[in-house]
């Protein structure tokens, strides 16, 4: 017996939200059955009664599987938004364009409980453990359409232009952001990165009270002064505990500490947390040298204001290497960024390579950026090694579905290809 004994749900999608899903209907009782795509093709499901339906956030609201749930009136749902029905732990929902999954694993240190959600472990699974609280990374595509993903603290850490392919607009893009708070009440706590934009929150609509973060000044929340960090007029610790590097960090840490506050965490603990995690896998993540260059992996940077960030941590003279499959942003605005002061002067050349390298080429051109463009990842590596850059920093801006089955392949290629260089010259 169970809350859902007696009640049938099918659940759209078999990866891992797919499968926690199953486990977590099946453990209060209900019957599932799961269905995904065949050959590109939708599988409809039996004609039952259904309860509900779950279904991938990967999956776009213009499938047929959600035509097909508004037909019959079953109610459809996402994995994540499934989980925040099934629990009353306080939850720290955090979303953003970047920092989301740096900011997760911080607070989720800062509390002692497992980061949960879009950075890989389904809340599905997250709410039958033993933690009190829980800290849960929200993607665009989880928090669209939701109603009820409602957490106790929101996080946004920035918003910038990104999956504009699966969203259509940057404007309905920020409306999927801002709508981690749009069912939070007076009691709740919406906390704003340093980088969120008034035009970012035109859309946002919510009684949770914000609390700001600042790298630059005092404000009502955390802050950064005379190289300590604040929340709300009481010191937290030094800058010196920070372990991650880049100003992009700080502000990471910033919104970490305030969604920790905000959640009653002692000092103490989030000034370990901060000295205790490292940087994530394939962002700005040292992989050797080689020709005479140091090698950097930031193959997770898939949007313009990840690779800004990243420029931004690097000393010059650097070789850039871009490209990929474009997700519907501007590259205009990438090389506006690069073309201007302290980063053109950190620039010593640019390579495009697969689907966009061209698109790429053309933008770098208008702002008088002379960008060679190659075919495959291992052509931008040969053409980076006869650089005189002293850094080489891969941070593609775009993703790697033309050429990799994900970021992580990527990077770990591109490590392949540095090792690679490192052998022949010893051979």
């Amino acid at each position: 017996m169970g809350i859902f004994s007696g009640k049938r749900f099918f659940v759209y999608g078999n990866g891992l939200s797919g499968k926690a899903a199953k486990r977590a209907i099946k453990k209060r009782g209900g019957a599932v059955s799961v269905y995904s795509d065949k050959g590109g093709e939708f599988t409809k499901p039996p004609e039952r009664d259904y309860y509900a339906a779950i279904i991938s956030p990967g999956i776009k609201k213009t499938h047929p599987v959600y035509r097909y749930c508004a037909a019959r009136n079953i109610d459809a749902m996402g994995e994540a938004e499934f989980g925040f029905t099934l629990t009353d732990k306080p939850i720290v929902g955090v979303t953003g364009t970047n920092g989301k999954t740096t900011v997760t694993r911080l607070v989720s240190r800062m509390l002692n409980c497992t980061p949960c959600g879009n950075i890989g472990y389904p809340l599905c699974l997250a709410i039958d453990g033993k933690d009190k609280a829980l800290c849960c990374e929200l993607s665009s595509f989880q928090l669209e359409g939701a109603t009820r993903i409602i957490p106790h603290v929101a996080v946004i850490t920035n918003v910038a232009p990104d999956h504009i392919d699966y969203h259509g607009s940057f404007e309905a893009y920020c409306r999927a952001k801002t709508n981690v708070a749009a069912g939070m009440s007076e009691n709740d706590y919406l906390v704003i990165g340093d980088d969120v934009t008034v035009g970012a929150l035109s859309s946002l609509n919510t009684k949770a009270k914000l609390i700001r973060c600042s790298a630059d000044k005092v404000v009502d929340g955390s802050y950064v002064y005379r190289d300590n960090f604040w929340f709300m007029g009481e010191r937290i610790c030094s800058l010196d505990y920070l372990r991650l590097t880049g100003k992009h960090n700080v502000k990471n840490a910033l919104c970490a500490i305030a969604a920790a506050k905000l959640m009653n965490a002692d000092n103490r603990d989030i000034a370990l947390a901060l000295s205790g995690v490292n940087a994530e896998p394939h962002r700005i993540e040292f992989v050797g040298t080689a020709c005479g260059k140091r090698w950097i992996d930031d193959s997770k940077s898939t949007n313009i204001g990840s690779t800004v960030a990243a420029v931004e941590c690097m000393s010059g003279p650097i070789c850039l290497i871009v490209g990929g499959r474009n997700k519907g942003l501007d590259f205009d605005e990438l090389f506006s960024a690069l073309a201007k002061g302290r980063l053109r002067e950190k620039i010593e050349c640019v390579i495009s390579m697969g689907e966009s390298a061209g698109e790429l080429k053309a933008s770098g051109k208008k702002f008088g950026m002379d960008v060679v463009a190659v075919g495959k990842l291992s052509d931008a590596v040969d053409v980076a090694a006869l650089s005189r850059a002293d850094t080489v920093l891969l941070s593609p801006a775009c993703a790697s579905f033309d050429e990799f089955n994900g970021y992580e392949k990527r990077g770990e290629a591109f490590r392949a290809d540095v090792e690679a260089k490192n052998e022949k010259a010893r051979g």
